[in-house]
């Protein structure tokens, strides 16, 4: 009996143990993604004054596209901290007037910034269906609010997919959220912009 018992303690702490290095790892590996974004915060708040977008926003938009990899190339070959696809970055880049391809990684976060502000202004001012627009194109978006009846109606639909577009929409949002509560906490640490 003390023998089984002490194979079962032993395989309960073994199993804790387990779990805890599971959890650290899937931590570890949140923050390593929120960690590399923080390293392009300067050129970040650059991109976003330049647009006129909230900068915690592009943040979060990276973050939730590329987790702060430059060098990053989407399945269906969207490149860069931003995650643009060829076409979208070249009709971007004549509109603001950058040079390219290739474009650095400044460039693609001037790029997306600016898309991501159009996308905005396209459904003035609203966040939600900027982001989605940004994600899925807004000729789909406005495919698809039209279908489900009305902008409340889609939103109510995809919220019930798994996965669902909204999910991007709520990690953009809770990461600019973290950036911004960052900024608050430590303000000498908050990314000053030269004009």
């Amino acid at each position: 009996m003390k023998l089984s018992l002490r194979r079962n303690w032993g395989g309960a702490v073994l199993l804790l143990v387990v779990l805890a290095l599971a959890a650290w790892l899937l931590l570890r590996s949140r923050d390593s993604g929120f960690e590399c974004v923080s390293g392009w915060l300067p050129e970040i708040h650059l991109a976003a004054q330049e647009a006129g977008i909230d900068p915690h926003l592009l943040a979060g938009l990276v973050y939730a596209e590329s987790r702060g990899k430059a060098g990053a190339i989407s399945s269906i070959g969207a490149l860069g901290l931003c995650q643009l696809l060829p076409s979208t970055a070249a009709e971007v880049a004549a509109r603001i007037h950058v040079d390219g391809p290739p474009f650095t990684p400044q460039d693609n976060l001037r790029l997306g910034a600016d898309y991501l502000r159009h996308m905005i202004a396209y459904w003035d001012g609203d966040v939600d269906l900027g982001l989605l627009s940004y994600r899925l194109g807004p000729s789909r978006v406005k495919r698809l609010v039209a279908a489900a009846g009305g902008q409340a109606e889609w939103f109510a639909a995809i919220r019930e997919q798994h996965p669902s577009p909204w999910g991007y929409r709520q990690q953009v949002l809770a990461i600019r959220d973290r950036f911004a509560a960052l900024a608050l906490a430590a303000p000498a640490a908050v990314i000053l912009v030269k004009p």
